[in-house]
């Protein structure tokens, strides 16, 4: 048998050995207990969007929300707190808003329903984003609070900063004084258009993590054993492992599952044919009443109110940790060490297994790097030079400073770039290269370039150490790396065929550009401006210094493979005197 076929066929039957059966939960709660009236939901809504308009986080409006918030979460008998703390948006102080209420139950342990109160700042109601989410969060409290005391103790969170970085559910899971204790989280956002016909799960952590399999089985059969609820959609495979891969969360849930809270975002489906229509609602003054539907309220309030009961009806909770891949057609998953095997498989055999590559020995490879590292460096320091002088730009006011993620989506700000900025830091960027290949000429040992075998190689092995912190960072994130692969039949050409190495080269960063735009931006239209909104990504620290680190060293590893070396300054001096003597 050919041996790349049998590899092939080895590979498979690992992985169909590696999945295991993911148990389907089984419903304990009676469908007959579920109360949620769409139109009790309908008439809150309207009350609170057409009373408080204009809830941009740190205004008046928003502030005089929370109070009443307040007052109708203790009128329905629940014990509440307003939590007030300040960040930092806009490059101003910004005062936010959290409504703490609780409904203490037979237990101590909690589960824990969220929506949010602020909304866009190009938007005037904010009726779906998200009046929906508050309306069903109150109805919830009074139909709970109105049966007595419950088997777990309830909290009912109304959240501020949701737009800016989920910082309002950041700042409850911080101070809590023990997550441990929480069971499960529903976060409750877009729940009310007319046109929503199923429910979607949100299960992306912020920057880590990814909800539990079992809580959004759970929530699937919790809404099917009631009779005529709405669908409750499981994330795709290729969801799962874009939502791992690129765990950038734009719901509530997130800042809780990066805690490791079991938590998932209940989200209206909208079928295709309402694209448009939804997206020229979202953060806009189209946003309104006119869209909500009494209808589309109960539907979403009944899924939520069936996954609280089944919680309340069960003794005990699964556990789950790491990553995961589920096969909703066979009820297979796959996980743990199996799936790790792969992760590191790829990273063994692609990167640092690349290392051993070329003609070189192996001992020679190792004595190279004095020749090689300046090279590197003359790339790599730059690069996260430019990420400091991003953060520079911020503290002296060139760049708008956020607590964590900027603006919101259809902010001017972010929709119409300052092209200045955006040039001057480009124009730094060159500046910072033609340093440090200048610099790097004084520290270069030959007049000779390394041999490329050896330049290759080195590259690869950064590339490899950058994908062991990518691995134990979040495993799914090597999606990245795929591109890269391209990398690999970059072949130091000369002359003409130095443009195939180029292309090699940019196809690998176009590509993996490509993914970054697709699995975060496509759906926000941002086009060029999408350059704009990186960088303020950036500025802001979205990514942490650390890792910015780290990628700045791959760019740098693929910079080095079609940027010529840096040789010794003195002697290429001499040896352009010596040639013009002759």
């Amino acid at each position: 048998m050919n041996p790349k076929i049998m590899l092939l066929f080895s590979v498979t039957i690992f992985l169909l050995a590696a999945c295991s059966s993911a148990p389907v939960p089984q419903v304990t709660y009676d469908p007959a207990t579920l109360r949620f009236d769409g139109q009790r939901a309908y008439a809150i809504e309207n009350e609170f969007v057409t009373k408080f308009t204009h809830r941009v986080s740190g205004s008046e409006q928003t502030r005089l929300a929370s109070e009443w918030l307040q007052e109708q979460f203790a009128g329905y008998g629940l014990t509440c707190q307003t939590d007030e703390w300040t960040v930092i948006n806009y490059s101003r102080p910004t005062p936010l808003h959290n409504v703490v209420c609780r409904l203490p139950g037979d237990s101590p342990q909690e589960i824990v329903l969220v929506a949010h109160h602020d909304i866009a700042s190009t938007t005037i109601e904010g009726a779906d984003n998200d009046g929906s989410g508050i309306a069903i969060l109150l109805h919830l409290a009074e139909i709970f609070a109105a049966e007595g005391k419950p088997p777990y103790t309830l909290v009912f969170v109304a959240s501020d900063g949701e737009e800016y970085g989920m910082l309002g559910t950041g700042r409850y899971i911080e101070t809590h004084p023990n997550p441990k204790n929480i069971i499960a989280a529903f976060i409750l956002d877009n729940l009310g258009a007319y046109y929503y016909d199923a429910m979607n799960m949100e299960t992306i952590g912020q920057y880590r993590r990814f909800t539990p399999l079992w809580l959004t089985l759970l929530a699937r059969e919790s809404a099917h054993a009631g009779n005529g609820l709405w669908q409750v959609n499981l994330p795709s495979p290729i969801d799962q492992i874009t939502g791992q891969g690129v765990p950038v969360s734009f719901m509530d849930q997130g800042p809780l599952v990066a805690a490791g809270v079991p938590a998932l975002g209940f989200a209206g489906h909208k079928p295709a044919e309402k694209s448009e229509e939804h997206y020229a609602g979202w953060h806009t003054p189209k946003d309104n009443m006119e869209s909500q539907s009494p209808g589309a309220l109960g539907q979403s309030g009944l899924v939520a109110e069936a996954s609280v009961r089944q919680l309340l009806s069960m003794q005990t909770f699964p556990q789950e940790s790491g990553p995961y891949l589920y096969f909703d057609g066979s009820q297979q998953v796959l996980r743990g060490l199996p799936l790790w095997l792969i992760f590191i498989g790829f990273v063994a055999l692609f990167f640092l297994g690349s290392f051993l590559t070329g003609r070189a020995p192996f001992s020679e490879k190792w004595k190279s790097w004095k020749t090689v590292l300046p090279h590197f460096l003359s790339l790599w320091l730059p690069l996260v030079a430019f990420v400091i002088m991003l953060y520079l730009f911020v503290e002296t006011g060139l760049l708008l400073k956020f607590y964590r993620y900027p603006a919101t989506t259809k902010d001017p700000y972010l929709t119409q770039p300052n092209w200045l900025i955006f040039t001057l830091a480009l124009v730094g960027l060159v500046v910072l290269l033609f340093l440090g290949h200048w610099i790097a000429q004084h520290f270069a040992r030959s007049s000779q370039q390394p041999p490329f075998e050896v330049i290759k190689s080195f590259a690869l092995f950064v590339i490899g150490l950058a994908a062991v912190y990518v691995v134990a960072l979040n495993p799914f994130s090597l999606l990245f790396l795929v591109p890269l692969l391209f990398w690999f039949l970059i072949a130091g050409r000369r002359g003409l065929g130095m443009i195939l190495d180029i292309v090699f080269f940019v196809l690998g960063g176009l590509m993996l550009y490509a993914l970054i735009y697709m699995f975060g931006f496509l759906t926000l239209r941002y086009n060029f401006a999408f350059l704009w909104m990186l960088m303020n990504m950036l500025a802001d620290q979205m990514v942490s210094f650390p890792s910015m680190v780290v990628i700045a060293a791959i760019i740098a590893a693929g910079l080095s493979m079609v940027v010529n070396p840096p040789i010794k300054a003195t002697e290429k001096s001499a040896e352009a005197v010596s040639t013009a003597s002759a």
